[in-house]
């Protein structure tokens, strides 16, 4: 099941996806088992909460153009906190030529 492993990799609860969108544990759990479907609104919600597509959740597309490997690289950012985040994102500019703010080192 996409949901719960999106759930899984981002290393959140249902209980916080349900608190975010402002429905009950109840309702969030017979989404999870397949009893009853969020509506549009809160499908959106939930694949911005876990940084995904709704598109991914609901018929298990990623977006065009990832490799499997690329999708998992992807997975294990979504994994970090935002201070590593944010390491990786400088070491990968460092490594591309770029400076912090952007600009390339090479006229």
């Amino acid at each position: 099941m996409r949901l719960k492993n999106e759930i899984r990799v981002k290393n959140t609860t249902q209980e916080w996806i349900a608190g975010k969108i402002g429905v009950p544990l109840s309702t969030f759990r017979k989404w999870m088992t397949r009893k009853t479907y969020p509506n549009l609104k809160e499908g959106i919600e939930i694949a911005k909460l876990l940084e995904t597509s709704a598109e991914y959740l609901i018929k298990g597309i990623q977006p065009e153009g990832l490799s499997e490997t690329e999708q998992k690289l992807i997975n294990s950012y979504r994994k970090l906190t935002p201070a590593e985040r944010e390491n990786v994102i400088l070491a990968v500019n460092a490594w591309a030529g770029k400076k912090p703010n952007g600009k390339n080192l090479s006229l």
